[in-house]
């Protein structure tokens, strides 16, 4: 009866383990039919990700729109002027008309023509100090957009090295993966070998086959998550139907020094490009304070005009052609208006205070995102550091259980428990490295500072 139940158990692993060979076949076909891929550094990826970025294009779009913005103040501070031409053609008729030369009663038509030229220019000398207020409030909305692009431009280069560092997890995870099967087909084939000569009980064997489909599995897992990564990074290059291609290792060496957190904080406020700019827009927005406080002041304007026209019809009354200049100045003081100004003011200074609170929890956000990476980083080196201690260990313990299996004095179970050991702590060590990495990379980006040169 045992043995009747043990080759069901058999025939089931038997099953499975077939079932998830033909798996894993069919996706190493797939992968190998790719052929030779060409090798992307880091530096590349970047590269491609930034000319094709759409959020980088909508802030050099912004940048571009708030140029204008300041050519359109300084314009403000240059007198206007305005050149027009006129031509006129025209009919008039008089029936009826007693001619008081001829006495002859008729109707007549006249015909006259008008054509004039003119010129004007106006010049504010004093606006209420308007010019003032929108060159400071164009001149730091360009700033804080440039922030914004520089800003983005380093989200962009995070996300895609990100990205770059997961793959290169993905695929050592998926070595680590091909070398626990590797080593559980090893034992499997020991294990029918024992079997064979008496040496080892048929539960060692089905322990083995059932320790051997396990790894095949997570060989499947360890694949598609392989595929997803890759499928991750060329999103983030805004190249999602990507042909497959092989990244560079070299980036996975790391110099695992911490800074001091309090210099971490002082160095983000100071350099952080997004901080920046909502700094700028409460500059921009004390501007806009200034321009509307201008409407409680009066304004100066000077002022000039020059016309010549030429008419030709009877009914001029004057010269038939004639010229007009005019020079002057004018004061305008709007005393009331319906308390439009100090509406605008006022809505003006909320906005001001807006922007101050904003930079403001900035800020606070800041410094906690920057504590956060920071003691993720100091966790990934120290989870590195003990993975690595952890693979020697688990390395030893599964000779030592290998050599106690030879001998009758272990038992399969120790050394499939001895070969997780090691695959856990193989994987771990990948884990840490590459959160590390990625920990190091956000803490750069969190403190302000550039990512530009990443991977060159």
């Amino acid at each position: 009866m045992v043995r009747l139940q043990e080759a069901r158990i058999g025939s089931r692993v038997l099953m499975s383990v077939v079932f998830v060979a033909l798996m894993i076949g069919a996706g190493t076909s797939l992968a190998d039919s790719s052929g030779d891929m060409p090798v992307y550094d880091l530096s590349q990826c970047i590269g491609i990700a930034l000319d094709g970025s759409r959020s980088l294009a909508i802030a050099d779009q912004n940048q571009l729109s708030a140029g204008h913005g300041v050519r359109l103040a300084y314009g403000n501070w240059l007198p206007g002027l305005s050149l027009s031409r006129t031509w006129q053609k025209s009919e008039r008729t008089d029936y009826d008309y007693l001619n008081p030369f001829t006495g002859i009663v008729g109707d007549i038509t006249e015909i006259s023509k008008y054509k004039d030229y003119s010129a004007s220019s106006d010049f504010y000398i004093f606006r209420g100090f308007r010019n003032f207020g929108d060159l400071k409030s164009a001149k730091n909305t360009l700033r804080a957009a440039q922030a914004d692009q520089a800003y983005t431009r380093q989200q962009v280069i995070e996300t895609v090295a990100q990205a770059y560092i997961n793959l290169l997890r993905n695929e050592r995870l998926l070595e680590v993966s091909t070398q626990s099967q590797d080593l559980a087909q090893r034992e499997f084939d020991k294990a029918e070998t024992y079997h064979r000569i008496g040496s080892a009980a048929r539960s060692d064997v089905l322990q083995a086959q059932v320790r051997l489909g396990q790894t095949r599995l997570e060989v499947i897992r360890a694949r598609n998550g392989e595929e997803q990564a890759f499928a991750d990074l060329a999103h983030a290059m805004n190249r999602p139907l990507a042909r497959r291609f092989d990244v560079d290792r070299s980036l996975l060496e790391a110099d695992f020094t911490v800074e001091d957190l309090e210099s971490l904080f002082d160095e983000a406020i100071t350099q952080r490009a997004d901080l920046q700019s909502r700094a700028y827009t409460v500059e921009a927005r004390e501007g806009d304070v200034t321009s509307a406080t201008s409407g409680l002041l009066p304004s100066l304007r000077l002022f000039g005009r020059y016309s010549r026209y030429t008419s030709e019809t009877r009914y001029q009354f004057g010269g038939n052609e004639s010229g007009s200049a005019s020079w002057g100045y004018s004061v305008d003081w709007n005393i009331f208006d319906r308390f439009q100004t100090l509406s605008g003011r006022s809505r003006a200074k909320v906005q001001q205070r807006i922007a101050e609170y904003n930079l403001d929890q900035a800020q606070l956000d800041a410094q906690l995102e920057v504590r956060r990476l920071f003691n993720s980083k100091v966790e990934a080196r120290e989870r590195l550091t003990l993975s690595r201690e952890t693979i020697a260990n688990a390395n030893e313990e599964l000779r030592l259980a290998q050599e106690r299996f030879k001998v009758g004095a272990g038992t399969m179970l120790e050394q499939i428990t001895a070969q997780v050991n090691v695959a856990t702590a193989l994987s771990d060590e990948v884990q840490g490295l590459c959160d590390y990495l990625i920990a190091t990379l956000q803490l750069d980006r969190s403190v302000g500072r550039a990512l530009d040169g990443l991977g060159e």
